[in-house]
């Protein structure tokens, strides 16, 4: 089966993880696909703004009214089981509203045990802001243990917000990965100062509660507060640009070992 007709095939499979405000500002976002009548993301993606509000959505869904709404809170209720970043970095979440719908695309799972260096792949999701979903090719470049994990390096343009989606074999549409994370060769750096950006953000607020310091008509915290807004939507463009090429999927079997997944592959 071509590509082409693979993504026609389980496209209605893949998840749009938007985590926004009470005004519907996005916050973050992430990717996420249907297997064994779960939905499946990543843990540092599941793991949202706290307080915000989860819209679960697919390509085509333009409005909060379509897909599905939750509070944080109900949205971390959902979660059946999974494994910190540091470890496998999965989620499992029971969605049912939406995964078990009639034309939802369950995926299937293979461990890729048998895929070599070398071998052509593709993965999915919603990267950037985009509302559609994309799909994009590359080679494995290598396999490799992280403590714990199997780690499959992509040659490939994985970016902010493909986390989550399921790497596949582009013969079969088997999912063999769950996309994990991108390098940019300053990763740590990035990260690193977009948390401190974060941080200065929510410390600003948190001291101009109810409280306003004004000088010439201006709001010294709001200008603050704007800045290293500004400052941290600049880091986001930079690192856009920064990307070579270079992403990383933790190998599916880790999720087919855990123990929800492991019984419905087995029943």
């Amino acid at each position: 089966m071509s590509l082409p007709d693979i993504f026609d095939k389980v496209k209605k499979g893949v998840f749009h993880l938007v985590f926004m405000d009470a005004t519907e500002r996005r916050l973050g976002s992430g990717s996420a696909f249907a297997a064994c009548g779960y939905l499946i993301t990543n843990h540092h993606v599941f793991m949202g703004p706290a307080g915000s509000r989860v819209w679960i959505r697919r390509e085509g869904d333009t409005t909060t009214k379509q897909g599905l709404l939750l509070s944080y809170n109900e949205f971390s209720k959902r979660l059946k089981s999974g494994s910190e970043r540091n470890q496998f970095d999965f989620a499992i979440l029971d969605i049912p509203e939406l995964v078990n719908q009639k034309d939802t695309f369950q995926f299937s799972l293979k461990t890729g045990s048998d895929k070599r260096i070398g071998e052509r792949v593709a993965f999915l999701g919603f990267p950037f802001d985009h509302l559609n979903l994309t799909c994009h090719t590359g080679i494995i470049s290598s396999f490799y243990l992280s403590d714990p994990a199997t780690v499959i390096q992509l040659d490939a343009s994985v970016n902010a917000s493909n986390s989550g989606g399921p790497l596949i074999d582009q013969n079969t549409g088997e999912a063999i990965g769950i996309v994990t994370r991108k390098a940019t060769g300053l990763t740590k750096q990035f990260d690193a100062l977009r948390e401190t950006l974060k941080k200065n953000i929510t410390t600003m607020r948190a001291a101009s509660s109810g409280v306003r310091v004004s000088i010439g008509g201006v709001d010294q915290m709001g200008a603050l507060i704007a800045s290293q807004s500004q400052m941290l939507g600049t880091l986001d463009e930079i690192e856009r640009q920064a990307n070579v090429g270079i992403g990383y999927a933790f190998s599916i079997k880790h999720l087919m070992n855990d123990n929800i997944i492991h019984s419905m592959l087995h029943k």
